[in-house]
C-alpha cells in the first residue's frame, strides 16, 4: 500500500514541451535518459544543447528523405504498443467440438514445461524434448492457454539480439533490432490471445512483461535509429517525422516506468512459487465465491484446493494493478474486473483502484505526448472516475483502509497535476472541490492506522503547499478560503 501511496506523489512535466527537448537530445546523442553529457557553459543555444557543431559552408543541396525511408518510419511509429490496437483484431480459438471433450485440467505436462522454463531464465539452458513437445502438444491441445505462453517465450529466447552481438555496423544492429522487434511482438500478440482464453496467471504474467519491456527497449532503440537518420533533412516531411520520432520516444520512456511495479510482482512470485496461486488461472467461479466470502466477512474461506478467499483475491488485483499500467492490456484488464462482482464494498473499492492506476497511467502517457486536448481529457476521466467514487461510495464514511482514501487523493492529484490545462474558471472550481478533499482525509473519518495515517497527513500537507502555490501564481489566494499549508497541517 505504501508503494501505492509514493506513486501518487509522482511529479509531472506539465510542460510536456520540456520533457520533448531532454528526450530529444538523448535521442540525438544515441544515449539513454541516464547518460551524462558535458555540457558546455559559453553555448545555451539550441544547436548546443544539441551537441550540433556550428554551420558550415554549405556545399551541397539540402538533404530530402528518400520515400522508402519515410515510410519506414511511418510504420515503425504505427508499431508502439500505446493502445490496445496494437494488438489488432484477434480470431477466437476454434476449437474442434468432440466427445469427451478436452479439459484445461486433464493436462497433466504444465508443471514440467514450467519447471524448464525457469531453467531456461536461470541458465539459458532447455531441454529440447520440452521445446519440440510443447510444438507437438498445441496440435493436439489447441485448447490449452498455457501452452501458447511457453510456446511464446521460447519464439522470444530463440531471437536473436543486437546487444549480443559484437562488431555490428549500425546499419545491421538497426536490421537486427527490426527482426528482434517482429518477434517480440509475435510473442506478445500469442501471449495476450491466451490470457484472453483463460491464461491469465502470475506465471504467464511474469514472462509477459519480460517480453514487453524488451519490446520497449528494442523500440526505443529503433525510434532513436531513424531519429539520427534524418535529424539533419530540411524538407518539411522529414521535420515532421522527427517531432514524431521524438514524442514517441518520451511516450516509450514513459511506459518503461513500469518496470518499478513489475519488480513488485516478480518478487510476490517468488514467495508464491510452488502454490496455484502462482501457476493457475483464475476462473470467473472462483473470483464470485471469494467476493461472496468477503460479504460474509469470511477472507480464510477456502474456495478451491488451497486458495482462500482473502489471498486469492489479493493475488488477482495486484496483478491486475501490474497490467493496468500496460496501454495495450486496457480492455483485457476491464474484462478480467467484470469478472469480479460487487457484492461487497471493499471490493468494490479495490476494483475502482486498479481503475484509477490505469487511468493515472493514460494521463500521464497523454503528457508525455505534449498533446494538450489529449492530457486534458485524460485528467477528465480520471477526475470524474474519482469524483463517482467519492459520491457514491465514501461520502461521509470512515476510512479504515488505504482503499477507502484512494480516490480523494487521486482526485487531488490530477488537479494539481493538470495546472494549465482546463480554462480559469472552471479549474478554479477543480481546487476548490480538492481542498475540500483535503480537509475530509485529514479530519475524524481518517481513522487509519497510525503509519498509514502519518502518511496520508504528511502527502496531503504536501499537495495543500502546491494547491496553495497554484492559487497564488494564478492570483486567487483569499478567494477560496484558504488558509496556509502549515496551518491545515496543525
Amino acid at each position: 500500500m505504501n508503494a501505492g501511496i509514493e506513486e501518487e506523489d509522482r511529479q509531472l512535466q506539465l510542460g510536456g514541451m520540456a520533457k520533448i527537448d531532454k528526450v530529444e537530445g538523448w535521442m540525438d546523442s544515441g544515449e539513454g535518459p541516464k547518460a551524462k553529457k558535458k555540457k558546455k557553459k559559453a553555448d545555451l543555444s539550441l544547436a548546443g544543447e544539441l551537441n550540433l557543431d556550428s554551420p558550415k559552408k554549405q556545399t551541397k543541396a539540402p538533404r530530402h528523405s528518400s520515400t522508402g525511408r519515410i515510410a519506414k518510419i511511418q510504420q515503425l511509429l504505427k508499431e508502439s504498443p500505446d493502445t490496445p490496437e496494437f494488438l489488432g483484431k484477434y480470431k477466437p480459438m476454434v476449437v474442434e467440438q468432440k466427445k469427451g471433450f478436452f479439459k484445461k485440467k486433464q493436462y497433466k505436462d504444465l508443471a514440467k514445461l514450467r519447471l524448464d522454463l525457469n531453467k531456461l531464465a536461470g541458465d539459458g539452458k532447455v531441454d529440447v524434448h520440452s521445446r519440440q513437445k510443447v510444438r507437438s502438444d498445441l496440435k493436439k491441445y489447441p485448447e490449452v492457454p498455457d501452452l501458447y505462453v511457453i510456446n511464446a517465450v521460447y519464439t522470444y529466447q530463440d531471437t536473436p539480439r543486437a546487444d549480443e552481438v559484437k562488431a555490428i555496423t549500425p546499419r545491421a544492429q538497426d536490421k537486427l533490432n527490426e527482426h528482434q522487434l517482429d518477434q517480440l511482438k509475435k510473442s506478445i500478440h500469442e501471449i495476450v490471445l491466451a490470457f484472453h482464453h483463460g491464461g491469465l496467471s502470475v506465471f504467464n504474467v511474469n514472462w509477459f512483461m519480460k517480453i514487453y519491456i524488451d519490446y520497449l527497449n528494442v523500440y526505443k532503440s529503433r525510434l532513436g535509429h531513424e531519429y539520427r537518420a534524418i535529424r539533419r533533412n530540411k524538407d518539411r516531411e522529414s521535420n515532421t517525422l522527427t517531432k514524431k520520432l521524438i514524442a514517441k520516444q518520451t511516450e516509450i520512456i514513459e511506459m518503461l516506468d513500469v518496470k518499478v511495479r513489475f519488480s513488485g510482482l516478480a518478487k510476490l512470485g517468488i514467495k508464491l512459487n510452488g502454490t496455484t496461486y502462482l501457476s493457475d488461472n483464475f476462473t470467473p467461479w472462483e473470483l464470485r465465491r471469494a467476493s461472496s466470502a468477503f460479504k460474509d466477512g469470511d477472507l480464510s474461506r477456502l474456495i478451491i484446493e488451497e486458495r482462500r478467499a482473502g489471498k486469492l483475491m489479493f493475488v488477482y488485483l495486484t496483478m491486475l494493478t501490474l497490467l493496468s499500467k500496460v496501454p495495450i492490456l486496457k480492455l483485457l484488464v476491464e474484462d478480467a474486473l467484470k469478472q469480479i462482482p460487487e457484492d461487497e464494498r471493499g471490493i468494490t473499492l479495490r476494483k475502482r483502484m486498479v481503475m484509477t492506476v490505469m487511468r493515472v497511467s493514460e494521463f500521464e502517457l497523454a503528457m508525455a505526448s505534449g498533446d494538450k486536448t489529449k492530457s486534458r481529457n485524460a485528467a477528465n476521466d480520471l477526475y470524474k472516475l474519482c469524483y463517482e467514487t467519492i459520491k457514491t461510495r465514501l461520502i461521509n464514511q470512515v476510512m479504515r483502509e488505504i482503499y477507502e482514501v484512494d480516490a480523494y487523493l487521486k482526485a487531488i492529484w490530477i488537479v494539481k497535476s493538470a495546472n494549465g490545462l482546463f480554462e480559469r474558471k472552471a479549474y478554479r472550481e477543480l481546487l476548490k472541490q480538492a481542498y475540500g478533499y483535503l480537509k475530509v482525509i485529514t479530519g475524524e473519518l481518517n481513522q487509519l492506522q497510525e503509519r498509514k495515517r502519518e502518511i496520508v497527513i504528511d502527502l496531503a500537507n504536501k499537495y495543500t503547499y502546491q494547491l496553495d502555490t497554484i492559487m497564488d501564481e494564478n492570483g486567487w489566494i483569499g478567494e477560496l478560503e484558504s488558509t496556509s499549508w502549515q496551518n491545515r497541517s496543525e
